[in-house]
């Protein structure tokens, strides 16, 4: 019960806007799983979803297995993850409490990504003034 409370406050995190099949979580149901897992890398981060297709992976419009597989890809080429279940044991029935950590694994693997790949504008902007030797404003009025 643990990791199912953990998930839940994931996806309070992830602010996810479907309905949560607990029964299904809990039974371990490949189903109930799979539309966390779709939006939490697909729809939650527009920077996280731009890096995977500018990468090459396409999530939408697969089967589960399709989707599976590059679910499973993306996890160790661009998070170096490898799952304690294989791609046939996520699809089946069983193995809740491994998939309840798997997915949140994946969430928080996620939500780090995308913290990173937020562009700090402020930050940047100002770095690039002083990079190219010009005075920030406020320095330069006490100059005259």
């Amino acid at each position: 019960h643990g990791c199912l409370r953990q998930l839940e406050g994931l996806l309070r995190v992830l602010k996810y806007p479907g309905q949560v099949d607990y029964s299904g979580l809990s039974k371990g149901d490949p189903s109930a799983f799979l539309p966390i897992v779709s939006f939490t890398l697909t729809s939650f981060s527009s920077p996280l979803a731009e890096h995977l297709v500018t990468a090459g992976f396409e999530l939408s419009g697969k089967t589960d297995l399709r989707f599976t597989d590059t679910v499973y890809k993306v996890l160790r080429d661009i998070f170096h993850y490898k799952p304690v279940l294989t791609k046939q044991q996520f699809l089946q029935w069983g193995f809740s409490q491994r998939k309840l950590s798997l997915v949140c694994d994946i969430i928080n693997l996620v939500l780090k990504k995308h913290n990173q790949l937020k562009k700090p504008k402020v930050r940047r902007s100002a770095t690039r003034k002083e990079g190219r030797g010009e005075v920030p404003p406020n320095e330069a009025v006490s100059l005259l």
